[in-house]
């Protein structure tokens, strides 16, 4: 069971919620300010975004290299924030060395920006990028459709993205206006801080008490009832596109307008094994996945959402699916104190998967973990159908576009159709099966290296060779052969997965032995017995997922392509397999075991070598912007070539997004990082701009490597020492949860951080040479 936060107030008024974590890799914090979009003066749409923009540019006491925007990507760390309807948030996470650093930085910037003119002028067109990146983005506006199906909030129909036209020329109004926000709505008593790091707890709150007092303190309004949320209209959507049926439900009770009992309804709506409500869409053939999305819009107010992709986005198949899920959730309040139990600790499993920083972001803003006392009935009894609102979205509806939110939504009104289908017998676990008979193994033995790794769960991972990549189309496959057997795993107390994690398919179970002896030979059995209906399921769901591309922003289209770019997928597709922990005697019968996988299972040294990729260069030119990622892939795999390439990319990356997003301005989108995929180490550039030519952004790029040359060469020795410690740092750092830590170790192949010490500025400059030939 995770831990809950240590909650006090300060003096100042500013709220604390401590997690002293002394397993964390990292240090996290996340500044919570109760105050969003929906606070912002109806003059000034988009103002609490334009802020939350501005205050990364710089502080009173950091400035320049020295703000958080800058200084924590030097330091190895990374950070971004949001602004939502009701609150805005502030977040980072680096090494526990660094973080009184890291926090004094965000404090200041919140507590005395400098909201300079000319830094005002560049984040207006910055955001005029984004708000035109947006107009693009099927979430963004199916959320905004959604919301026009209620009244009771005015702000909900208000336009809060922001974009040039909005924020206007006369910038001297415009940031008298934002300090005018800023004042009302940034001290001590209307924010809260969250804060998770392996240090004692009375270091945290020292740290807290003693780096948080600049903020000014204030008083919070005393604030009258917010309006009900009313339900109105239905609405249909026409978007390109995968098709969706979205189902959201007015929550007027403060109870259930919470997120507190969220991860248990979470969990109990992704379980795939039989009996359960996804396994019983799936044979409809009406959808393949689903999500909820919370939306405050007032204190004690709030929309939850159902978000079901669909597949053919009919009346008649939302009124199935509709129905399916008004049933189940009848069923919830009756759940025994056991089974709500066994959802809690699957939910909770996954969030103490997260890193320390997606771990407060979802307790301050998503899927918090579950506590005992979590008003678990008050959410369940808001769930019904008089306050649910439907939104059908598809490319097959007829109709113009028009302004709705400051946004291009083609909206029809939409008729829901009834369904008489009988409900469905749902089954919720635990459950107890009839004992599993014995095992019988083969008497061959397949190729299987063991890592013993003392006391953890034994985990198995299987991964295609390096010379014979998988698929997509045929991950999709696998993917549809073991989605029921995964669910049934987790529930006896295990895991399988099968993802794409460094653009490389991962097969991965864990368990105790017996467990995960079984889980393999039903995988064997799976996956030797494809039928033609599985095949088609599998064809569906990934032509879904193509067209759920469509819907992405270029920047992660593009990206999710790079892997096939980099290694064209193999006919016959070859598979290494790890066991980390375990016994010897676990080793030989998974051993036997793999010798009857239906693929070959072959040896590191068995493998051919990978050929050497080229610089890929994807690109797309869209009427309203132009995106570019360029892949430098590293020939050379030696361990100094790999930590050369780390620290480049360490030192390019805040240069980077000053010279292309700060000074040149060029949109919302200039990225440098490492970037390990398909088996091959490289630093990606990605570029998005509205204004930009692609071959503009590609010079750009070019002029900032020249540029980069001649500051690489003039490094001194102490800044070269102190760049080489924060890369020591981030390579020492493992992820804190072992599934992911065995998988980062077989396709990450970390360099050993002690080869660092030989790593001079000559051999740095050779790297960067060798990696940039032709540019």
């Amino acid at each position: 069971m995770p831990q809950p936060p240590v909650t006090l107030r300060l003096a100042s008024g500013l709220r604390l919620n401590l997690l002293a974590d002394a397993a964390a890799p990292r240090a996290a914090a996340l500044m919570q300010i109760d105050a969003g979009s929906y606070h912002e003066p109806s003059d000034w749409p988009g103002l609490a975004h334009l802020l939350e923009h501005m205050l990364f540019r710089g502080s009173h006491a950091f400035d320049g290299d020295q703000r958080l925007m800058s200084w924590v990507p030097a330091h190895g760390g990374r950070l971004n924030a949001t602004t939502r309807e009701t609150a805005t948030h502030f977040f980072f996470e680096l090494d526990g060395e660094r973080f009184a650093d890291g926090l004094a930085r965000l404090i200041d910037m919140l507590a005395a920006p400098l909201l300079a003119l000319p830094a005002l002028a560049q984040e207006v067109e910055v955001i005029d990028a984004e708000y035109q990146l947006l107009c693009q983005d099927a979430d963004t506006l199916c959320e905004a459709a959604q919301q026009q199906a209620f009244d009771g909030i005015a702000a909900m129909r208000r336009f809060t993205v922001g974009n040039r036209r909005a924020f206007g020329d006369d910038m001297p109004a415009l940031c008298a206006a934002l300090r005018d926000f800023h004042r009302r709505y940034y001290h001590a008593a209307n924010m809260t801080l969250w804060l998770q790091a392996p240090l004692p707890l009375a270091q945290l709150r020292q740290l807290a008490e003693t780096l948080t007092q600049p903020l000014p303190s204030g008083v919070v309004a005393d604030s009258t009832a917010a309006p009900r949320l009313i339900p109105r209209d239905d609405r249909r959507l026409n978007l390109p596109g995968l098709p969706q049926l979205r189902l959201t439900f007015a929550l007027n009770a403060a109870d259930a307008a919470a997120r507190d009992g969220l991860r248990l309804l979470d969990a109990l709506l992704q379980d795939e094994a039989p009996g359960s409500l996804m396994a019983h869409l799936r044979r409809s053939a009406c959808c393949d996945a689903v999500r909820l999305r919370h939306t405050p819009c007032a204190d004690g107010r709030a929309l939850l959402t159902f978000i079901f992709s669909v597949n053919r986005g009919s009346a008649a198949e939302a009124a199935i699916i509709e129905n399916a899920l008004l049933d189940w959730l009848q069923l919830l309040p009756s759940l025994s104190a056991a089974q709500r139990e066994h959802y809690a600790r699957r939910g909770n499993q996954d969030f103490m998967r997260l890193t320390p920083l997606d771990q407060l972001r979802a307790r301050a803003f998503g899927l918090p973990p579950l506590a005992e006392n979590a008003p678990w009935p008050a959410c369940l009894a808001e769930l019904t159908a008089g306050n649910l609102r439907r939104l059908l979205v598809s490319a097959e509806t007829a109709a113009e576009s028009r302004g709705v939110q400051g946004l291009p939504l083609a909206l029809t009104p939409f008729v829901a159709a009834h369904s008489a289908r009988r409900p469905p017998h749902y089954r919720f676990y635990p459950r107890h099966d009839a004992p599993s008979t014995p095992l019988a193994l083969p008497a061959e033995r397949a190729p299987l290296s063991w890592r013993a790794d003392g006391d953890h769960p034994p985990v198995l991972l299987l991964r295609p060779a390096p010379s014979t990549p998988l698929a997509s189309e045929r991950a999709a496959l696998l993917t549809s052969a073991l989605r029921t057997l995964a669910a049934e795993i987790t529930h006896q107390g295990g895991s399988l997965g099968f993802t794409q994690s460094y653009g490389v398919w991962t097969l991965q179970v864990s368990g105790d032995a017996p467990l995960l002896c079984r889980a393999l030979s039903q995988i064997n059995q799976r996956l030797t017995t494809l039928d033609d209906a599985l095949k088609q399921e599998a064809a569906l769901s990934w032509q879904r997922t193509q067209l759920r591309a469509q819907g992405e922003i270029a920047v992660r289209r593009l990206a999710a392509q790079l892997p096939e770019v980099l290694a064209p997928p193999a006919d016959a597709v070859s598979w290494q397999a790890t066991l980390f922990a375990g016994d010897a005697a676990l080793h030989q019968q998974l051993s036997q075991l793999l010798s009857a996988f239906p693929a070959p299972i072959v040896t590191a040294q068995d493998v051919a070598p990978i050929a050497a990729a080229q610089p890929v260069r994807l690109s797309d030119d869209h009427a309203d912007d132009r995106t570019l990622l360029l892949f430098y892939p590293l020939a050379d795999a030696t361990p100094t070539a790999r930590l050369a390439l780390r620290l480049l990319a360490q030192l390019y990356a805040p240069c980077f997004f000053q010279r292309l997003r700060v000074e040149l301005n060029i949109g919302y989108v200039a990225h440098c990082a490492y970037h390990r995929c398909a088996d091959r180490d490289g630093i990606l550039f990605a570029l998005q701009s509205p204004r930009c030519s692609l071959e503009q952004l590609h010079n750009y790029t070019r002029e900032f490597l020249q540029q980069m040359r001649q500051e690489l060469a003039a490094l001194d020795a102490t800044a070269l020492q102190q760049a080489k410690q924060t890369l020591a740092q981030s390579l020492q750092s493992a992820a804190g949860d072992y599934w992911q830590r065995t998988r980062d170790e077989v396709l990450e192949q970390r360099p050993d951080a002690a080869a660092l010490a030989a790593l001079d500025l000559p051999a740095l400059l050779d790297g960067q040479r060798r990696l940039f030939t032709a540019d």
